[in-house]
């Protein structure tokens, strides 16, 4: 797939002017670096974008409910207002910036980038969060992670479910001790 394919394609969905500015070309050569393997042909890849550019994601119940507790919700709001003081959303040190948010929440590693990619995507996997940050931008990323703690906050507050699927004892992400400095 290339760029200038990807383009016309976007302008006939409606999701780009013509001529194409460029700080969408740009955007546009992100999108390919994170999703050029993952989209086989240029419908996939307009279907991800729409994605991309939603103000809200959906997510699967069950992953709502790990997120069902304190130390997640402080946690995914820190994470909002390091977006909001950054003044671009590229090459930021995520892999060490998100863990450090965590260690402050007693968030484990592993759950915080989960919860974060989680919230901004309603999916367990994806490209790297290095990517997904600066095509879903600022604005975005802010509604996402609201929107999730006002479900989690305004839904049914942070008492989790007790059982999940076939009655199996269901736990949210749990909170750790910091790491040792």
């Amino acid at each position: 797939m290339i760029a200038g394919e990807l383009a016309g394609a976007m302008q006939r969905a409606g999701l780009l002017e013509d001529p194409v500015p460029p700080a969408a070309e740009r955007w546009i050569a992100t999108f390919l670096e994170a999703f050029g393997t993952r989209c086989t042909t240029i419908d996939e890849a307009v279907r991800e974008i729409e994605l991309l550019r939603a103000e809200a994601t959906m997510m699967p119940a069950l992953e709502l409910e790990r997120l069902r507790n304190r130390q997640v919700v402080f946690f995914l709001d820190a994470v909002s207002q390091y977006v909001d003081a950054q003044a671009e959303l590229r090459d930021l040190p995520l892999a060490s910036d998100i863990p450090a948010i965590a260690d402050e929440f007693g968030v484990g590693h592993a759950d915080a980038l989960a919860s974060v990619r989680m919230a901004l995507t309603g999916r367990a996997e994806g490209p790297p969060l290095e990517l997904l940050f600066p095509l879903i931008g600022h604005e975005r990323i802010m509604i996402r992670i609201g929107a999730v703690s006002s479900r989690l906050l305004h839904g049914r507050g942070l008492e989790p479910i007790a059982h999940g699927p076939g009655g199996v004892p269901f736990q949210t992400i749990q909170p750790q001790k910091p790491p040792e400095a």
